[in-house]
């Protein structure tokens, strides 16, 4: 079957049960570069920005390990281009913003610099909860179906933005919170607002929750464990302490918890039978699944 006759591979998702625990992109570093007007599929490199400066982005971010986005928001005015740096390590996290006429002017910063001292002291430090809506739909047509009502929802809060691929079609609407880098996967339009209000309350809409980007997908199995098992929802509620990769593909991850309670997870990879994992997709992958036991 081609992939313009299958169904749309969010709907296959849902119907298979597929979880969407562990399932969030792993990244700490992250990019937002404001550009209006369409994308397409490979947005640095068409969209409205200059092709040679897209492609020194992709490029760049892909050598440091950057996660870089475009972002939008359909009423902001014709000036400068608001940009995003934001780092979202486990213990440590912040997001600022700077504003340049030219997106080519990022590439002057001293990245590899900046990395070094994780964002530190560069534009204006961003207090409030910022909050990013894949409405890709070139990428995936269910990147807009579902994200486009999505971001319709919340884009009365300010730091609210439309982006390009976050990662996980499948799961979309598709949000990412910061400065935690926390994924949340098929949101209802009616549940974002909650969500929102929820992450900015430093709690965790469990339900819709992919996972934390600084977190390998072992990490993330883990962590939804002992939230959902002992009903822990703050956000800053669980610290990371340990993680051993053992034989047989199993993990031994530990997190301590806000009373200093110490909780043990036993997690086994698994593969799934294959499948397409986009709309798109012309070949079959193997997702992965976790078997995942709390030992203590």
């Amino acid at each position: 079957m081609s992939p313009a006759d299958r169904p749309v591979c969010s709907s296959v998702s849902e119907a298979r049960g597929e979880a969407l625990r562990a399932t969030a992109s792993r990244y700490r570093f992250w990019l937002l570069v404001e550009q209006s007007g369409p994308w397409g599929h490979d947005a640095l490199v068409e969209s409205g920005l200059p092709t040679e400066s897209g492609r020194a982005l992709r490029e760049t971010g892909r050598r440091l390990g950057i996660r870089v986005l475009l972002i939008k928001r359909r009423d902001r005015s014709p000036g400068p281009r608001r940009c995003y740096l934001a780092y979202t390590g486990s213990r440590e996290r912040r997001v600022r913003s700077i504003e340049v006429d030219d997106p080519a002017a990022v590439l002057d910063l001293d990245l590899p610099g900046l990395l070094r001292r994780r964002f530190k002291e560069v534009g204006t430090a961003v207090d409030e909860p910022l909050y990013i809506v894949c409405t890709h739909g070139k990428h995936d047509p269910c990147c807009a179906r579902r994200g486009a009502p999505l971001f319709r929802a919340i884009e009365h809060v300010g730091s609210a933005w439309e982006c390009s691929h976050v990662g996980g079609d499948r799961f979309a609407g598709n949000m990412v919170c910061f400065p935690h880098g926390m994924y949340f996967g098929r949101v209802p339009a009616a549940e974002a607002p909650r969500i929102v209000a929820a992450y900015a309350d430093g709690r965790v809409a469990l339900e819709y929750y992919r996972g934390r980007s600084a977190f390998s997908p072992p990490v993330q199995a883990a962590e939804q464990e002992v939230r959902v098992r002992l009903g822990i929802d703050g956000v800053d509620d669980l610290v990371l302490r340990g993680h051993r990769r053992l034989p047989g593909r199993r993990h031994r991850v530990e997190f301590t918890g806000a009373d200093g309670a110490r909780h043990l997870v036993d997690v086994r990879v698994i593969d799934l039978a294959p499948r397409p994992l986009t709309c798109k997709a012309d070949s079959l992958h193997a997702p992965r699944d976790f078997e995942v036991s709390l030992v203590g």
